[in-house]
């Protein structure tokens, strides 16, 4: 899994993801997100190149959203396969991320 990082206007902090967000993959980018979390209040997370998302990857992400949500922050993904949108909603983490179409609708949920 690489992991790119970019800085949008209105203090946004754009990450790409690119692979599968499976054990390896998640195993790749905890360390950095959790360092995310734990700096940033507004994320938006480009999926467009994730080609698999495993419960693995999820937990990243919740864990992620859980811990901005703590002070106030958000997280948003955007350009999410329909295999990817089945499984966040199956799990529930649709409930804590927020799932947006595009990044403008990102950048607009987290802003």
């Amino acid at each position: 899994m690489q992991m790119t990082k970019e800085e949008l206007e209105d203090d946004v902090l754009k990450v790409r993801l690119a692979g599968s967000f499976d054990i390896a993959g998640a195993g790749a980018v905890d360390m950095p997100f959790s360092v995310i979390a734990g700096s940033r209040q507004k994320v938006v997370v480009d999926f467009a190149e994730v080609e698999f998302l495993a419960s693995f990857g999820v937990r990243v992400l919740v864990k992620a959203a859980r811990g901005m949500g703590t002070r106030g922050g958000r997280l948003a993904v955007y350009g999410v396969s329909e295999p990817a949108r089945k499984v966040l909603a199956a799990t529930g983490a649709d409930a804590l991320i927020v799932v947006a179409e595009d990044e403008a609708s990102a950048v607009a949920a987290v802003s």
